[in-house]
């Protein structure tokens, strides 16, 4: 490579980093900003946790329930407190890095009489200075969009995700296994912990419906935006004349909620439809021979939850109806309504038929989400459960915040 090539390469790489140093720069002072909190704050409170929990009489029986709010809120803020510090240090890192480059590029100008040592020091500090930004980037931009995560129920450490075949038989089975992996695979790359509780397998292929619990931070706000339809467009390997078939799969997602949150919530009896069955798998000779999987539906509403997990039937009822209730609650919160009284088939339907996204492979590949309309070309990215499906993610839970704003700017206007 000639000089002037080389000075031309450094030249281009030099604006890259400063347009990446002011992306991460910019996006970190964004989230301190809205956050509204400095580190001073921090260690103030944590002082105070801190001072508190060391007191004689603080890990009394009596006094169980505090103890349980000022461990989390004490681990909540030390955590907050070594990310913002980490921030900084990136910042500091990435600034610091690029004002030095600047430096050694304008010397070096002047003077190349070491040009083998100034190229070194001058690519080490590039390296040093992307790293810096790099890390500082992705962090705030995992800080940003866990701020986006204030719904009732959005800290919600445990979920559970639904996936249910549509029309399409063998091919809607088949969709369903796409997308158990997908979201099993996602919540490993997100740090969270998953499990299958419960499956149905096709008659052919894959499953006619799957269902998961993922724990981890913020589990239900991340995935909640999941729920609706998913519809698939491709050459089907299950059609003999090798037809492009379009088959739609339903994704649901609950939270799990504490007992305190659905203690004071009454379901007439006369609203529900209790039914048994076998639970089959392993588990004991009970599972097998007696009815313990216990199915209960909400009959207003249309939902039902079923639950096998158990050894007896009233365990396996307790636990269902703990789930409709947790169901029942998030799907007021999402509608707004008053108490799940409120809710009604038209209100399940809509929100298990609507169209969220579509995941076209053939003749073109395209991923779209039909809210946010954020569309990408990697489908296999997408499916693979990476860092595609949490673009999608984030995008949706920005365009979330964005309706919100809007909606909240209009109603300020009709109360003027």
């Amino acid at each position: 490579m000639s000089e002037q090539e080389d000075s031309s390469s450094t030249a281009t790489d030099l604006t890259s980093l400063r347009k990446l140093v002011s992306q991460a720069t910019a996006l970190h002072t964004k989230n301190l900003s809205a956050s509204n909190i400095d580190i001073q704050q921090l260690t103030s409170r944590i002082i105070d946790l801190q001072t508190e929990s060391s007191q004689p009489n603080f890990w009394d029986t009596s006094n169980s329930q505090r103890n349980e709010v000022v461990t989390r809120e004490l681990t909540k803020y030390t955590k907050l407190k070594e990310q913002m510090e980490l921030w900084d240090r990136l910042r500091n890192d990435s600034i610091d890095a690029l004002e030095l480059l600047e430096e050694l590029l304008g010397s070096t100008d002047n003077d190349s009489s070491n040009k083998d040592e100034d190229d070194e020091m001058i690519q080490l500090t590039m390296e040093e200075c992307e790293s810096s930004a790099t890390q500082l980037l992705e962090l705030s931009t995992k800080y940003e969009l866990a701020t986006l995560l204030s719904g009732p129920y959005d800290d919600c450490s445990s979920t559970r995700i639904i996936l249910t075949a549509g029309a399409g038989g063998t091919e809607a089975c088949d969709w369903v296994s796409m997308l158990y992996r997908m979201y099993t695979r996602h919540a490993t790359y997100m740090d969270m912990k998953v499990s299958t509780i419960e499956e149905s397998a096709g008659d052919v292929v894959g499953y006619k419906s799957v269902e998961l619990l993922v724990e981890g931070t913020n589990a239900y706000g991340w995935f909640k935006g999941e729920k609706g339809a998913h519809r698939l467009v491709r050459l089907s390997p299950f059609n003999a004349n090798n037809k492009r078939q379009t088959t739609f799969a339903g994704v649901d997602v609950v939270p799990i909620l504490d007992e305190e949150v659905i203690k004071d919530v009454d379901i007439p009896d006369k609203e529900l439809e209790v039914t048994t069955m076998r639970s089959g798998g392993k588990g004991g000779q009970n599972v097998n021979k007696v009815e313990t999987g216990v199915r209960i539906k909400h009959l207003p509403s249309g939902i039902a939850v079923k639950c096998t997990e158990q050894r007896t039937q009233g365990l396996n009822k307790q636990l269902a109806l703990t789930r409709l209730k947790a169901q029942l609650i998030a799907i007021a919160q999402e509608e707004q309504l008053q108490n799940i009284n409120d809710i009604r088939g038209d209100v399940v339907e809509a929100s298990w038929g609507k169209q969220i996204r579509n995941y076209v492979m053939q003749p073109y590949k395209m991923v779209k989400d039909g809210r946010s309309s954020y569309e990408t070309s990697d489908v296999d990215g997408v499916l693979d459960g990476g860092e595609q499906l949490e673009e999608i993610i984030g995008s949706w839970l920005r365009w979330r915040r964005s309706e919100e704003e809007v909606k909240n700017e209009e109603e300020m206007k009709l109360e003027v």
